[in-house]
C-alpha cells in the first residue's frame, strides 16, 4: 500500500490523505473512502505533516571501534523536522552558503511509541518507508563535524515523499532478515535530468530495525518519528555540488521519485 497526503489543484490549501493505486489517488477520511482523483488533479504534500523528530543514521559517520562505544548499535545525529518539504518544491539557496551539496537517504516513519525495543521487534514499528533527499551546506558541515556536532549544515531543506510505502508492499524485495529486513532496491540520483550516481539499499551498513532499536535505547520513540539511513549511493563517490536553478531528483525502485529545485531568494 502506498499512503499519501495531497491537495487538489482546484482547492489549494486543504490537506487530504489517501492511497495511490494504478495511477489514481483514492482519498479517505482515515477510515472510509471519500473520492477518487486523477494524478494530474492533485499536488503531492509531504507524506507526514509534522514529524516529532528526525534522526539521520549515516553509514559513513559511525563510531571508531576504538572509542569504547558498542559498534553494533548504529549512531545518529538529529535533523530539523521543520525543514522537511514535499515533492517538487522550490528551496532557497542560502546566500551565506558557499558550497551546497546533498545526501540521499531512505527513511522510515514510525507508527507507534517504543522504548528499548529489540531488533527482532523493531520492524513492526514501521508505518511506511519513503525517500528523503537532504541539502547539505558542505562548508558548514566541515566546521560543525569538527566541533563534534551538526546544526545549520543540515537545516537548508529536505524533500520527503512522495508516498509512504507500507512494509507489506516490499516483501518481495527482502533479501535478508537476520538483523531486521534488508531490501534490494536500486537507487539513482539525477541533476537536471542527468544521471549522476547509483546505488542499492542492500549495501547499507545496517537495517531500519537496527537503527530503530539503537535510537530507542536512550529515548522513547514516538509515532511519526522519522528514521533516515544513508547515503543510498556509494559513499566513496566524490560529493556533488549544486548551483541555483539546479533540479535534484532521487528515485528508489518501488518507492517512487522525489525532486526539489534550488532558487536564489529574490
Amino acid at each position: 500500500m502506498k499512503l499519501c497526503r495531497f491537495e487538489l489543484k482546484a482547492k489549494p490549501g486543504e490537506a487530504r490523505s489517501g492511497m495511490v493505486y494504478s495511477g489514481k489517488i483514492y482519498e479517505t477520511d482515515g477510515a472510509n473512502p471519500v473520492a477518487v482523483h486523477e494524478a494530474d488533479a492533485i499536488r503531492p504534500l509531504a507524506p507526514i505533516p509534522h514529524a516529532p523528530s528526525l534522526r539521520f543514521f549515516r553509514g559513513d559517520r559511525q563510531p571508531d571501534p576504538t572509542d569504547g562505544l558498542d559498534t553494533q548499535e548504529p549512531a545518529f545525529f538529529y535533523g530539523n523536522p521543520m525543514c522537511l518539504v514535499g515533492a517538487s518544491q522550490i528551496v532557497n539557496y542560502p546566500e551565506v552558503v558557499s558550497s551546497l551539496g546533498f545526501e540521499p537517504f531512505v527513511a522510515a516513519v514510525l507508527v507507534g511509541d517504543a522504548y528499548q525495543i529489540g531488533v527482532e521487534d523493531a520492524d513492526d514499528l514501521i508505518l511506511g518507508i519513503t525517500l528523503l533527499n537532504v541539502l547539505v551546506a558542505r562548508d558548514r558541515e566541515r566546521v560543525e563535524f569538527g566541533c563534534g556536532g551538526i546544526g545549520s549544515a543540515y537545516d537548508v531543506g529536505a524533500a520527503i515523499g512522495p508516498v509512504l510505502t507500507t512494509p507489506d508492499d516490499l516483501e518481495e524485495h527482502v533479501i535478508d532478515a537476520e538483523f531486521g529486513k534488508r531490501y534490494a532496491l536500486s537507487t539513482v540520483v539525477r541533476i537536471n535530468g542527468v544521471e549522476q550516481q547509483r546505488g542499492n539499499l542492500q549495501d547499507l551498513p545496517f537495517t531500519f530495525a537496527q537503527a530503530i532499536s539503537s535510537a530507542s535505547q536512550t529515548c522513547t520513540l514516538r509515532a511519526g518519528d522519522v528514521i533516515a539511513i544513508g547515503p543510498v549511493v556509494d559513499p566513496t563517490l566524490e560529493p556533488l555540488l549544486l548551483d541555483p536553478g539546479d533540479e535534484l531528483q532521487l528515485a528508489i525502485e518501488n518507492l517512487g521519485a522525489i525532486s526539489l529545485k534550488l532558487s536564489l531568494l529574490q
